[in-house]
This record gives C-alpha cells, sequence and structure tokens, in this order.
C-alpha cells in the first residue's frame, strides 16, 4: 500500500470544488474510491479513463472523475502523489 502525500495545490483544488457546488457528495465518494484503489495499487475502471500526461507534466498521470473533472497525480516507489484536481482549464494553465 502506497503512502499518500498531498500538495498544497490539490489541497486549495479540493477546497474549491467543494465550495463550488459544481459536484455533488456522490461525486466527491467517487473520488475517494478512485484515491483508495490508487493507493492499494489496484486496477481503475476504464472508464476514468487513466492515462500519462505529455510534455512538461510527462512525469504525471491523469484520471477522470467525471468528463471535465481530472486527477492529476504521480506514483513512485513509496507514494501516491495527489498533485492537482480540476477542470482541464484549471489544470493545464497551471503548466503553461
Amino acid at each position: 500500500m502506497l503512502e499518500i502525500r498531498i500538495e498544497k495545490s490539490f489541497k486549495k483544488d479540493i477546497a474549491r470544488d467543494k465550495k463550488s457546488g459544481h459536484y455533488s457528495e456522490d461525486d466527491f465518494i467517487r473520488l475517494k474510491k478512485i484515491i483508495i484503489s490508487l493507493q492499494n495499487q489496484q486496477d481503475i475502471n476504464p472508464q476514468y479513463k487513466r492515462h500519462p500526461l505529455k510534455g512538461k507534466m510527462r512525469d504525471l498521470e491523469s484520471i477522470h472523475i467525471k468528463n471535465d473533472w481530472l486527477l492529476i497525480f504521480k506514483i513512485d516507489l513509496k507514494y501516491l502523489n495527489l498533485i492537482m484536481l480540476g477542470k482541464h482549464t484549471q489544470v493545464y494553465k497551471k503548466f503553461k
């Protein structure tokens, strides 16, 4: 089982998304289940479109929690690093 490291940006993103009212309690439950699956190094359902990123973000991976709600993370030997959470425009503008 991987230890979880939470980046400051992820904490800000999840607080913003909870406050926004755009996501239901079920959406956050789904997010939590996906994080637990990643932490336990289990397969992720293909519907969530897990994929590696490219360019400046090539060391990271993405999962689509919803169509336009992404979890950006990195897995290394001991850690699941939760990097960012948000819509495509919110996530990718940070890396331009």
